[in-house]
């Protein structure tokens, strides 16, 4: 039981490339003042309900450090995830959507069970799945507060503290939609919550 909490940790935790552990944090100047432009980048980010994209994914907690690659697919508020290179097995997907998730290593092993729950379950720690698929994009979850959050000086999210969780946005690329609109959109998280570190770098965008 304890792999797939394991799993689940490594996927919705995140980080890149030769020191996944040791990205560069932003060191731009920042603003808790709401820019002028965030608005508009706000909506035309949330209007983006479909996409793919490809990264490496790190996680660093007081008793273990992994790595992998990560595969995601995002259709409203289902999803089909898929992690591999970690743990020593070939690869776990889920496939869920804010209400479920089932997690398949092999046709043997496979659990499904509240989305919202699954860390807490079998990691004894809550990690807000839902709410990752908006900070993927540089936004904050809709759903929750927002306790604090700085902007970089192009106006987009460079630092994000919700749910408890402290997020740094880093490294934006601009990336078109099927409309050929441009947006940008974080190419590096690093994320904090009591004692763990989790990174991601994202590449290979495809905006649906």
């Amino acid at each position: 039981m304890r792999i797939f909490g394991l799993a689940l940790l490594i996927i919705l935790g995140i980080s890149g490339c030769t020191s996944i552990h040791e990205l560069p944090e932003d060191s731009a100047e920042t603003s808790t003042q709401t820019p002028a432009q965030w608005q508009q980048h706000l909506k035309q980010v949330s209007e983006v309900k479909h996409w793919t994209l490809s990264g490496k994914v790190g996680v660093i907690t007081p008793n273990q450090s992994q790595t992998g690659y990560i595969d995601w697919q995002q259709d409203d508020y289902d999803f089909s995830i898929n992690i591999r290179g970690t743990l020593g097995f070939g690869g776990l997907d889920l496939h869920g959507n804010q209400d479920l998730v089932t997690i398949h290593v092999d046709e043997n092993n496979q659990r499904t069970l509240p989305t919202e729950i699954a860390l807490e379950r079998y990691l004894d720690w809550e990690f807000p799945i839902n709410a990752l698929k908006y900070w993927v994009k540089g936004i904050p979850d809709p759903n929750s507060p927002v306790t604090s959050q700085h902007f970089n000086p192009s106006g987009q999210l460079a630092r994000l503290n919700q749910q408890g969780w402290d997020i740094r946005l880093v490294n934006y690329e601009k990336h078109k939609t099927k409309q050929n609109t441009p947006i940008a959109l974080p190419h590096k998280i690093i994320a904090r919550y009591n004692g763990h570190k989790v990174s991601l770098v994202l590449s290979d965008w495809t905006l649906k």
